[in-house]
């Protein structure tokens, strides 16, 4: 249902306090919006008078790329990707807006239509500038605010351009892998089997459990090692196929420590289980590798050296669960914190692809849940992922 524009007061506090924005955004002061500082203050206010303020729901389309370019968009609350089709067929995100940023300005000012489109994530305030309206105001201001608006427009499309060809390239990076990875399923198949048919031929003729151990560890390497080669190849796809059963958090939270095991081997670090009645509808051995790679990296981040501990619990949170790992380890590094979840983002480890969280999250989102994390230098770091108790 097409949603009505209204023409909005100077002050949109009234506007917000009864919805509760993503990352802990609040509407703000529309005659304190930035965008409003190019021009002197009876142009700002003149501009502010014919804003238009508008709610969209998460996901809502503000506009879509080609089409014509009738207004400027400031965020006031929430956040906007702005997003472009490549080469492939896919759709990548280049750029993300928050509160008091604003888009839209190049179609407005050069007469183009729009470059990208603009969506809603999360629910979202804009007030919406209309072309002809602003264009006229925007004749009446002196050549240096003019001159302070285009620079702000260069500066916003260079780095549009760089995020561009970036994500580009990252997606190639993505397809790429994912042929290296279908090439490898089709040649382990034969290996995996050899081993497989050994190991159970081993296992046969020695039944002490020293041997049986090793077996058994073999197994569950060769089945790890092939369930992540198949989540590299549908990562790379974009499609993650689901068994969904009800799991019992406990055995999964069991099997995570009994896998980490040949992860820990080599180090002081110890794995701590607190008990949970939980039961979560999941994808029990997708899941579990979402967990192995977090107490994985957390374990490496540690070192061998250190005494450390990683600890799993799970609590219930209204309709949620939410599962949590902590560790003591150093923390994640500031260099990496905002691109922790995109692609081939590593720090400090030798021979990392830097897909691990990327899978991680995409995998969680799978699952109709989110996956977040707080940390403190020195102090460790702490993932939370958010479950529904029922899908």
């Amino acid at each position: 249902m097409k949603q009505a524009w209204r023409r909005s007061p100077a002050v949109l506090h009234a506007l917000a306090c009864d919805q509760a924005e993503p990352y802990n955004t609040r509407a703000m002061d529309l005659n304190a919006h930035r965008f409003f500082n190019h021009f002197p203050a009876v142009l700002g206010a003149r501009l502010a008078r014919i804003a238009e303020v508008k709610r969209w729901p998460d996901r809502g389309l503000i506009f879509e790329e080609n089409a014509p370019s009738t207004a400027i968009h400031l965020v006031l609350s929430g956040h906007i990707n702005l997003t472009k089709r490549v080469p492939g067929g896919f759709t990548q995100i280049i750029a993300r807006k928050g509160p008091d940023d604003y888009f839209g300005e190049l179609g407005v000012l050069d007469g183009s239509g729009r470059s990208t489109s603009a969506t809603a994530d999360g629910p979202v305030t804009l007030a919406r500038l209309e072309k002809k309206a602003f264009l006229k105001i925007l004749s009446l201001a002196p050549w240096h605010s003019v001159l302070r608006l285009f620079n702000h427009v260069s500066e916003n499309l260079r780095a549009t351009n760089d995020r561009y060809v970036t994500e580009v390239v990252r997606k190639e990076k993505i397809t790429l892998i994912g042929e290296m990875a279908n090439a490898m399923i089709h040649d382990f198949k034969n290996p995996f089997t050899t081993i497989r048919l050994a190991m159970d031929m081993l296992a046969g003729r020695h039944s002490d459990e020293a041997t049986q151990q090793v077996c058994r560890t073999v197994h569950r390497q060769i089945h790890r090692l092939g369930g992540m080669v198949e989540e590299v190849l549908e990562f790379a796809k974009g499609d993650t196929r689901l068994n969904i059963q009800p799991v019992k958090i406990s055995a999964l939270f069991d099997a995570l420590a009994e896998h980490s095991q040949d992860a820990l081997a080599q180090t002081k670090t110890t794995v701590v289980v607190r008990p949970t009645p939980l039961v979560a509808p999941l994808d029990f051995d997708r899941f579990l590798r979402v967990l192995q790679n977090l107490v994985t990296n957390a374990a490496e981040a540690i070192g061998a050296e250190k005494r450390g501990r990683i600890t799993l619990a799970a609590a219930r949170k209204g309709r949620h669960c939410e599962l949590t790992i902590a560790d003591n380890g150093p923390g994640i590094p500031r260099a990496i914190r905002g691109t922790l979840f995109e692609p081939f983002v590593t720090h400090g480890k030798r021979g990392g692809t830097g897909l691990g969280l990327a899978i991680a999250k995409s995998l969680t989102e799978a699952h109709k849940g989110d996956i977040s994390y707080r940390s403190t230098p020195g102090r460790g770091t702490t993932f939370v992922i958010r479950l529904p108790l029922a899908m």
